[in-house]
């Protein structure tokens, strides 16, 4: 019988990561920084949303829409590992947390969602994501996937979202997986 030694066998979580952007070029972010996460194995299976524009929700008013769009993929890093790795992705990318105006114009957005059934609040790290029920932008990107493909924790605020969404808002581009 073949048995895997203690400690090297890694659990693979289902994750929702919602991707936004308004300056540049978003869909040709979205498309260059999955790419780096898969291609660091930080993702994989991975399915996308089409991409939609969006105006913005606070912040500055004056700033232009945002393309908006979740991805839901297999992980093996844990959940604050996967945070960092993607604010490392959102750093190479030209955001600059510590600078920037809150919900201000932005070159890459990352946020974490959900991570397979893992509910916590600790300093940097809240799951699921604690305003995602109060962000259209990203539930009704998250309704286009299968359900069985969005993380327990947050089924059953994607699946109540109401189904009218977009009204307003319109397919940018269709985000292309590998």
């Amino acid at each position: 019988m073949f048995r895997i030694p203690l400690g090297t066998a890694r659990v693979v979580n289902l994750v929702l990561v919602a991707f936004g952007a308004n300056l540049g070029h978003p869909v040709q972010t979205f498309h260059s920084a999955l790419d780096r996460l898969v291609a660091e194995e930080v993702l994989r299976s991975v399915r996308c949303s089409p991409i939609f524009s969006t105006p913005p929700v606070g912040g500055p008013v004056d700033q232009p829409e945002y393309a908006n769009a979740v991805i839901s993929a297999r992980t093996s890093c844990g959940p604050r590992e996967l945070m960092v790795r993607l604010l490392e992705v959102e750093r190479i990318f030209g955001r600059d947390r510590e600078r920037e105006i809150r919900w201000g114009p932005r070159q890459l957005d990352l946020d974490l969602i959900a991570f397979g059934d893992v509910r916590c609040s600790v300093p940097g790290l809240e799951l699921p994501h604690p305003r995602a029920q109060e962000r259209p932008f990203v539930l009704g990107p998250s309704q286009t996937l299968p359900l069985d493909e969005i993380p327990r924790s947050i089924r059953e605020i994607v699946r109540s979202f109401p189904w009218q969404w977009p009204k307003e808002q319109k397919v940018q581009e269709v985000f292309q997986c590998s």
